[in-house]
């Protein structure tokens, strides 16, 4: 038997709920890009069914096929200078490249980023996670288009398509099911759905899929939308909260641009870390909910509007501003502590007052008899 994933897949950009316009844009004028987006959010189907519509030839590898330089060289390099043997346009696709990884890639990224800049056809690559270390150079080079996860709605709408034509009968109810349980990945809410096909009647018996999402994902589908069930996608998400609360800080100024947007979201952090704070002391756990339900839906529907431009996300620096400070004040402690047996004075005492002794301490021999090292005294000419 045909799987459903296979027998509908989309024949028409026009089927594939995602914006293609940019991207046959891009590929019409030669460009190449990094498409992003997570599994099942139509990167590869988008690329055939604009391949077809352009009457173009398509040479598709997977990055998971070769593991290092010279093959890349040999496979890619020959295909991005030969013309094609019917004299038509071409698309190069590298898909999943985020297989690059490992010792044994060693020099894939780079073979991959000189193509690249010397290509006489349009190179797609596509990739879960933009931010992978891997692709930094190739996202500096390449016009990137992040895909968003397929929305409930649409998910829904597709299953309904299918059960209508394969006469299956089905409820509302399994169907919403399915698309909220596979948040966003339409071939897995395809398959989900074949699978529970009894006698041409949907019996779903839900069961939760098993999802590691990384952060750039969570953050798109609380920042880069405006619904209430945000909150779910941490449910299936191996990622504590403290840490996400670290990204959230980082990234909301430069997503919510409207003053009230930012002032509400910041209002609904620090009502989360107040709940945070009743954990700790009543070692009450179920009020985790209510913290991870404000860091998620609340903050998704705080927004007035959506910011669709692209924005790739920061990582928290917070926690970089305070190894730096602790750096810093190592050095300020350990003259702290020779100072204060030289002076018969509390190391605290010193710390307090450190001002007062800077010229004190500058003088070559009050160096020399305290036995200040070079970073300490560095840190005393920069203070």
């Amino acid at each position: 038997m045909k799987s459903f994933a296979e027998k509908y897949k989309p024949k028409s950009s026009k089927e594939i709920p995602q914006n293609l316009e940019v991207l046959k844009n891009l590929i019409k004028n030669k460009k190449n890009i990094l498409l992003s987006g997570p599994s099942g959010s139509c990167k590869t189907f988008s690329v055939y069914t604009i391949a077809n519509e352009l009457d173009y030839e398509i040479i598709e590898v997977n990055a998971s096929d070769f593991r290092n330089k010279d093959q890349i060289e040999s496979i890619i390099g020959q295909a991005s200078q030969q013309q094609s043997l019917f004299q038509r346009e071409k698309i190069l696709l590298i898909d999943e490249a985020d297989c690059l990884s490992g010792t044994e890639d060693r020099g894939g990224a780079q073979a991959i980023l000189n193509v690249l800049k010397t290509s006489k056809f349009p190179i797609i690559i596509t990739a879960n996670d933009p931010y992978n270390e891997k692709l930094k150079e190739i996202r500096k080079i390449t016009n990137n288009i992040e895909f968003k996860p397929i929305s409930n709605k649409e998910t829904i709408k597709i299953l309904k398509n299918i059960c209508e034509k394969e006469q299956i009968i089905f409820s509302e109810d399994s169907l919403q099911k399915i698309a909220a349980n596979c948040i966003g990945d339409i071939r897995a809410a395809i398959n989900d759905l074949q699978s529970n096909v009894i006698k041409k009647e949907l019996i779903y018996l839900e069961e939760k899929r098993d999802y590691e999402l990384n952060i750039i994902y969570i953050l798109n589908n609380v920042l880069k939308t405006k619904n209430f069930e945000s909150y779910k996608i941490l449910e299936n998400a191996n990622i504590d909260l403290d840490e996400y609360s670290l990204w959230l800080d980082e990234n909301i100024p430069l997503e919510y641009k409207n003053q009230e947007d930012l002032l509400n979201a910041y209002n609904l952090i620090s009502k989360a870390d107040i709940m945070k704070g009743r954990i700790r002391r009543w070692q009450y756990w179920r009020l985790m909910y209510y913290q991870s339900l404000l860091l998620t839906s609340g903050i998704s529907i705080s927004k007035s509007k959506i910011c669709n431009n692209f924005m790739p996300f920061k990582r928290p620096l917070r926690l970089l501003r305070i190894w730096q400070n602790n750096m810093k004040n190592s050095k300020k402690k350990s003259i702290a502590v020779k100072l204060s047996k030289f002076t018969h004075t509390s190391t605290k005492e010193v710390i307090n007052n450190f001002r007062l002794y800077i010229n004190f301490l500058k003088n070559n021999e009050i160096i020399k008899e305290l036995e200040l090292d070079e970073e300490e005294i560095k840190y005393i000419t920069t203070v």
